[in-house]
């Protein structure tokens, strides 16, 4: 409850326009949090935003219904500004959530002076933004063709030209009371609710985005734990504790299973957010960003490249005499080697083509992959699905993995014959050439190398073909390439969301492989409208199996998420949908040990 409305709102006046000098090393004072990070975002504008560390600051700044427990493998939901889980109808199609009453957004002059209260309004005008024409979100996959009615009103206002209509009924959009919302979709969906959880999804005012128009994205005004005193956009943010935020544990954010398995756990009992003020800033050179964490100028840094700070897998020495700690969670992140099914070479369900993709597919050398290209940080992929997303099958094991002398023996029984120069040519006696398309970063080169010598083994000649990535996307789109590495992060995290890719209703959009299997098809829609279980469990095993019977792709490995740490910094650092989570990290006092 907002108690003295005049002092708040002239606090927010002043946060607004104070500069923030960020404190250094020892000088630091108690209860801030300085975070190195990959990248600055351009805006804070929910549904403008197209990248993972802007949800990370909104994520302090915004109140979505619903979260996920940063401890429940596979995720689980809890309710943030909802009331409790959503009720969710038998065909799951309808959901109806109830925001909690008496929570405020941050005063601002829109506001009328009065305490300004969120509402179910709020987060049903936040989904119509994702879909207004004039904003073009890049987030507009996660819910085009999603809600009843939705869609027929988007496409009327970029027929006219114009913003979509944001009072005009719809009829998957319906507001029941003041708190409740109500949902209807066009299709069944049991993974809905978790995009609820998103950020971009979180609730916004309306009159605020209204008054400061262009200026919103760097002028935010939320109901979260963190309110924004400084925005250098893709330089600077700093955020300071909301004062009038409600009452908030660390245990709040838990399932009943995770509170009772979480008693040594260093936010145990802590009120949130555990820090007063947090300091995000961007280096452009890694090497200049860990040396500014040595000096103590920084206390948490994303570790993307490994070899600055690593040697055979661990911490180098003189890191771990600074009393600096390497943090490392598997990423909720899927690389691939892909094909694709309308490639004249490697295309097609004739067993010869079947037989090519296996064999390339077991030349693959994960552990190899894991040394050169990612400096011992990465986890083995057994599966498409990674760890700790719904659909995971556990004991699951590739039968595509690394075996050069079976990849041999299967070219050898389907035709693909060596020729004086040792490499294969096609059944036909043509030669055989495998297109490969990469993007022209220097990481696309170093992997370009890795997989030429792997090929090599097996006597596969490949013609490497650079390109933007722009051009790469569009070709991929169109099933234009041969092979390409995609990688896949979970807007939703449930199995269903990355395996779309080889839905063949997804042809033309998601499915850059072009795969097409009935069997699949069938298992991937009985799977979107089953509950979790051992019958879903089963669905995404005949998935799975049939992917790796017809080898459109191969899950490969992928970097771990690693954060270097000063002592004193606590928290659960990864969760399975934003890299950092800033309302659940803690800086305990220098004198304090570190946890």
């Amino acid at each position: 409850m907002i108690e003295n409305l005049t002092s708040l709102m002239a606090l927010g006046i002043a946060l607004a326009v104070t500069a923030v000098t960020p404190a250094s090393g020892a000088d630091r004072p108690p209860g801030v949090l300085r975070v190195g990070m990959p990248l600055i975002a351009e805006t804070l504008d929910p549904p403008r935003v197209d990248n993972t560390q802007a949800t990370v600051v909104m994520a302090g700044i915004y109140d979505t219904l619903y979260g996920l427990d940063p401890l429940a493998r596979p995720a689980a939901l809890v309710p943030v500004a909802a009331t409790a889980l959503p009720e969710i109808s038998a065909d799951f199609r309808t959901f109806t959530m109830r925001v909690r009453p008496g929570i405020f957004f941050t005063p601002h002059p829109s506001f009328g002076g009065k305490p300004r209260e969120l509402v179910a309004a709020d987060f049903a005008y936040s989904i119509r933004r994702v879909l207004d024409p004039a904003i073009r979100s890049p987030m507009l996959i996660l819910l085009g063709g999603k809600i009843e009615g939705l869609d027929a009103l988007a496409k009327r206002a970029q027929d006219a030209g114009r913003a979509i209509d944001y009072d005009t009924p719809v009829s998957g959009l319906l507001l029941v009371d003041r708190y409740a919302l109500r949902i209807r979709l066009n299709a069944p969906d049991p993974t809905f609710p978790f995009l609820l959880a998103d950020p971009i999804l979180a609730g916004v005012a309306r009159e605020v985005v209204e008054a400061e128009g262009e200026r919103y994205g760097q002028r935010p005004v939320g109901t979260g734990g963190f309110t924004v005193a400084a925005f250098t956009p893709g330089q600077r943010i700093t955020l300071l504790r909301n004062p009038a935020f409600r009452s908030m544990h660390w245990e709040d954010l838990l399932t009943p299973a995770s509170r009772a398995a979480q008693s040594a756990h260093p936010m145990r009992g802590r009120k949130l957010p555990a820090v007063e003020r947090v300091e995000l800033s961007h280096t452009p050179e890694a090497s200049a960003e860990l040396l500014a964490l040595r000096a103590g100028e920084v206390d948490l840094i994303y570790l993307n490249q490994p070899e600055l700070a690593t040697r055979n897998g661990r911490l180098n020495d003189e890191l771990l005499r600074d009393g600096l700690t390497l943090v490392r969670d598997p990423a909720p992140i899927t690389l691939m080697s892909l094909f694709s099914m309308r490639d004249p070479v490697v295309g097609g369900n004739a067993p010869e083509k079947i037989a090519l993709r296996r064999a390339i597919h077991m030349a693959f050398d994960d552990d190899e992959w894991i040394r050169v290209l990612d400096g011992g940080f990465s986890s083995v992929r057994q599966q498409f699905v990674p760890p700790g997303i719904e659909g995971y099958i556990p004991g699951y094991r590739n039968p595509n993995r690394f075996d050069p002398a079976a990849a041999n023996a299967l070219l050898d029984r389907f035709g693909y014959r060596r020729g004086n120069d040792r490499m294969r040519r096609n059944p036909d006696g043509s030669t055989l050439s495998v297109g490969f398309l990469m993007d022209t970063g220097s990481q696309g080169r170093k992997r370009a190398e890795f997989i030429k010598r792997m090929l090599d083994r097996i006597g596969i000649r490949v013609a490497f073909e650079s390109t933007g990535k722009a051009e790469l996307l569009k070709r991929m789109l169109h099933c234009r390439f041969g092979m390409a590495l995609m990688d896949f992060g979970f807007e939703v995290p449930d199995g269903t969301n990355l395996l779309v890719i080889f839905f063949g209703k997804s042809i033309g959009g998601m499915n850059m492989s072009c795969y097409a299997d009935a069997e699949f098809d069938t298992a991937y829609e009985q799977a979107l409208v089953t509950p979790a279980g051992a019958a879903r469990t089963a669905l995404f095993r005949t998935m799975q199996s049939r992917l790796d019977a017809y080898g459109p792709a191969r899950p490969l490995p992928f970097g771990d998420l690693l954060f270097l740490k000063r002592p004193g910094v606590v928290g659960p650092f990864a969760t399975s949908n934003d890299w950092l989570r800033l309302m659940t990290l803690a800086v305990e006092p220098p004198s304090a040990p570190a946890r």
